[in-house]
């Protein structure tokens, strides 16, 4: 019955309103390439109308920038050059197993927002039960289980990514996934096939963070069972060889890009995120004290489970702000289970024979941030950071995002496009370019990439959306083109926020408080 409830109150936070708001920008890069992974059998860059790139912005200065705002190729040419994709523009930035199950859900619903976003939701809904599992098995507990599930499920922001059509959801649930089957390697007496299998489609939808987790498991394996050291270093062998090509296809060698802040800014941010919304270090500390207390007291399936979870949370603090360019929360949220399952297992030993204490303790740390706040003297809050020292003000978050029905500025211009525009009118946006390509027909110039904002040789721009909120777009360049014509206002209550349905806490900008979207028609040839 328990269990019951458990999954049935997931299922309605991950599922309820999923369609509610339209995709945004990350949501639509991924949904834009399953579409045309559809029609071109590889996800690419440029279907010959639309170019997708990778969002960052760079920093020439206007004069070098222009030389790419007109013509096609000169942009193609300048994104291969920076490695967003291949010459024939075949997208290599992120791994293609994403893509494919976007592709299918999109093949059997349609090209629509559920179809977009169902398996993801899918799959953090499969990665409940699996987490419990995962806990019940190894630490021999119903209640333990029971608490690392509800722990998860009132995490925020992880309810909030799993319902996006992105990676973190599906990596979370390989995450757990890849934890059962080492388990059942190293101590079930089984081989290590299932634990390369699962590592391997893993890596293929987010290799970005598989390889610091199956390098730690590796190590954990090689430390801890060191009878077993060369069948450990061959199953290290046997998954090396099987992502190699995947590793030179993605050319993930040669990767680069300007990053943030200094390694030690990335690493505080990080930190922050992680103390905050994944496992509070405070508790991390904890359970690495009773585990050291108890080691040899500890029960081997037990013992390996949680110092193997403990090394995933230190591997990606380091590993995150050390590969990638900001500090999203986005980054950590997909080892949100780890976070539940250790903190479980810390309740589990603190309060194992009063149930009471253990679910009042959970309850402390679902609803309020008092055991984060120690840290926040050390690592700062960021700018973007609204919290309460008193109760988790992301709780309002899910609550709005999942039962409330806030105006989403991408469902308010595209369904009015839908109706107003012509499938070969051209669209000028400075930012969220990518769901117009999602959603509608139409060619679509702009973007961070500045794709076509001067494009002479087609038809000009026949509308033009500016989000006068969005800091990192080349302004001047939409300014010239905006010069040339003359405009109508369209009237349309479309809030001006710098994102639609970004999951991300920075992303929480109130559309009810925002001016409204700038939306014009062009009308200087023959009034059309």
């Amino acid at each position: 019955m328990a269990q019951a409830v458990i999954f049935g109150l997931a299922a309605i936070l991950l599922f309820w309103g999923l369609t509610e708001k339209y995709l945004w920008q990350d949501e639509a890069a991924t949904a834009v390439l399953a579409v045309r992974m559809l029609k071109f059998g590889r996800p690419m860059a440029y279907d010959g109308k639309n170019l997708l790139t990778i969002d960052m912005q760079d920093e020439d200065e206007d004069a070098e920038l222009s030389k790419r705002t007109k013509d096609p190729q000169s942009a193609i040419d300048y994104y291969v050059e920076q490695g967003n994709f291949k010459k024939d523009t075949t997208w290599k930035w992120q791994p293609w197993g994403l893509f494919a199950i976007a592709a299918a859900s999109i093949k059997l619903l349609g090209q629509t927002t559920l179809g977009a976003r169902l398996p993801f939701a899918l799959a953090g809904l499969a990665t409940v039960p699996l987490l419990f599992y995962l806990v019940r098995k190894h630490f021999g507990s119903f209640q333990a289980a029971a608490l690392a599930a509800v722990l998860l499920i009132f995490n925020s922001y992880w309810i909030l990514h799993a319902r996006q059509c992105r990676y973190y959801s599906v990596s979370s649930l390989f995450l757990v996934l890849t934890l059962i089957a080492y388990a059942r390697w190293q101590w079930g007496g089984r081989s290590a096939a299932a634990f390369i299998f699962c590592a391997w489609c893993w890596f293929q939808v987010d290799y970005g963070t598989v390889l610091p987790v199956v390098a730690v498991l590796f190590l954990e394996a090689l430390v801890t069972d060191t009878r077993a050291f060369w069948r450990t270093v061959a199953a290290g062998a046997i998954l090396a060889a099987t992502l190699a090509p995947f590793v030179w296809f993605y050319d993930l060698l040669h990767r680069g890009s300007d990053a943030d802040g200094t390694w030690g800014e990335r690493a505080r941010h990080n930190l922050f995120n992680t103390n905050e919304y994944v496992i509070p270090v405070l508790v991390g500390l904890a359970v690495v004290y009773l585990l050291v207390r108890h080691w040899k007291s500890l029960p081997v399936p037990e013992r390996r489970t949680v110092s193997a979870g403990c090394a995933v949370i230190a591997a990606l603090t380091f590993w995150i702000p050390t590969v990638t360019v900001y500090s999203f929360v986005r980054y950590v949220i997909i080892a949100v289970p780890v976070g539940a399952m250790l903190t479980a297992w810390l309740l589990m030993r603190l309060f194992g024979r009063d149930w009471k204490l253990a679910w009042l303790s959970a309850a402390v740390l679902i609803f309020t941030p008092w055991l984060s706040a120690p840290l926040r003297l050390i690592a700062h809050a960021p700018e973007w950071w609204t919290g309460s020292v008193w109760y988790r003000a992301e709780l309002k978050d899910l609550r709005d995002e999942i039962f409330g029905h806030q105006p989403d500025p991408n469902r308010i211009a595209i369904d009015w496009l839908r109706k107003n525009a012509a499938p070969t009118d051209e669209i000028l946006i400075n930012y969220e370019d990518l769901p117009l390509m999602y959603y509608l027909p139409n060619p679509i110039r702009g973007g961070i990439a500045t794709f076509r904002v001067e494009d002479d040789a087609r038809n000009p721009p026949r509308f033009v959306i500016l989000r006068h909120s969005v800091d990192f777009v080349h302004w001047p360049v939409f300014q010239r083109e905006m010069a040339r014509y003359k405009w109508e206002p369209v009237p349309l209550k479309a809030p001006d926020v710098q994102w639609g349905n970004n999951p991300d806490p920075m992303g929480d900008d109130d559309p009810r408080a925002a001016p409204d979207l700038y939306i014009a028609r062009r009308v200087d040839d023959g009034g059309h």
